[in-house]
């Protein structure tokens, strides 16, 4: 093993000297992630201020003048404009205004007789400041519904409390803790299986198919070091620089998620709650034989490679497949499919997203440890017997 430590330390001696693979590895992590979050944050809430700021242009064809004073009475928030040339849906989509209300003719006439009208709105669900007068408009309809249903019970000398038979109390049994561990359990193990996968691959094509175009890895092999040494050293150095990354970027999102919610006590007295020494420490352990599992695959397709290029095309795909199972497991319902606890791969985001979740299970977890345990020793026994060929490490 002390050959392979040797190995892996040369590699890690190399990349020490190169600056900009330290900078892009180490340091930027640390400053694009703040960057980007704090950047969407100000741009959410300048657009949501702007919103909430701006009054809703509304057209409104009411004949009859049935809305009339619901309308004027919340000036502050609804400015009525003229009927734009063309089609009103168009006219929604091209935001020449935030809502179309066409209400029925006949209106007046169903209100003095205590029966019903229709009021058609035509909004952009994809645009924030439609959906934001849509708020607007159903929060006014409600206070003047109330008061017509009011006059209607007065008229007939009825209680106030005919049209109210039932009244609704919902108590969420969700606190922020489970609200942000379950989505935490959707995304960490698809972000920590991408960073992972990528971080490795980096180095990885350096170590191995670089190794061949620096045509130094004649020279390590005519060393007294065993050649499985001299495999297992760069499977170290990959696995390393893998979890690093991944932690690295994972460290800087949360730091930069803290800093953002800063002002929310109850967000971050949940994030302490779920971050707690138990769950980061499964969450590692469970990470480390996948991380292995991606390091050998890396190895394997690398070092059988000719040069950085062929490298490349042999991993990048990889990539796609993380990606892929990554999704597949944030999807709904995913979690209460039974046989996924026995899917490779599957079944580590599966163990993670229920511990997040707080419906952890150890039969799980241990079924996902050790079959991604057998599945990276497995890996590691394979591309150690196929790496010691001379025809895998010197393939032109």
């Amino acid at each position: 093993m002390r050959g392979a430590l040797l190995i892996a330390k040369k590699e890690f001696l190399e990349l020490s000297k190169d600056r900009k693979t330290m900078f892009f590895a180490f340091v930027l992590p640390f400053l694009l992630y703040p960057a980007i979050f704090g950047m969407m944050a100000k741009m959410g809430k300048r657009d949501e201020a702007q919103n909430q700021n701006k009054a809703s242009r509304v057209y409104v064809s009411d004949p009859s003048g049935a809305l009339d004073g619901v309308l004027a009475s919340d000036a502050r928030h609804f400015v009525r404009v003229a009927r734009p040339e063309g089609d009103l849906k168009q006219a929604v989509r091209d935001q020449k205004l935030e809502l179309a209300l066409e209400v029925d003719p006949n209106a007046a006439a169903a209100l003095l007789k205590h029966e019903t009208f229709s009021l058609t709105a035509t909004m952009d669900e994809s645009e924030r400041a439609s959906e934001v007068a849509m708020k607007r408009l159903k929060d006014a309809l409600a206070t003047q519904e109330k008061t017509w249903v009011q006059g209607r019970l007065q008229s007939l000398g009825a209680s106030s409390q005919l049209a109210e038979p039932l009244r609704l109390v919902v108590q969420n049994a969700a606190d922020s803790a489970l609200e942000i561990g379950k989505f935490m359990g959707r995304l960490l193990p698809y972000m920590l299986m991408i960073m992972m996968y990528t971080g490795s691959m980096q180095h990885g094509i350096y170590a191995t198919a670089g190794e061949k175009e620096r045509h130094t890895l004649l020279s390590l092999m005519a060393t007294r070091l065993p050649r499985n040494q001299i495999i297992l050293g760069k499977l170290l150095y990959i696995f390393c620089m893998g979890v690093i990354a991944a932690l690295l970027n994972l460290l800087s999102m949360g730091l930069s998620v803290a800093f953002m919610g800063s002002g929310e006590g109850g967000s971050m007295q949940a994030m302490a709650a779920i971050a707690n020494p138990m769950t980061l420490g499964l969450t590692f352990m469970i990470m480390v034989p996948l991380g292995l599992f991606f390091s050998n695959f890396i190895l394997l397709m690398g070092i059988q490679a000719r040069n950085t290029i062929e490298a490349g095309s042999a991993i990048t795909p990889g990539i796609f497949l993380v990606v892929f199972l990554g999704v597949f497991t944030m999807a709904p319902g995913v979690d209460k499919m039974a046989f996924l606890s026995y899917v490779p791969v599957v079944n580590v985001c599966i163990a993670l997203r229920k511990l997040f979740s707080q419906q952890f299970s150890w039969m799980e977890y241990l079924v996902a440890f050790t079959m991604t345990v057998g599945l990276a020793g497995l890996m590691t026994l394979v591309s150690t017997r196929i790496l010691n060929r001379e025809k895998a490490l010197f393939k032109m």
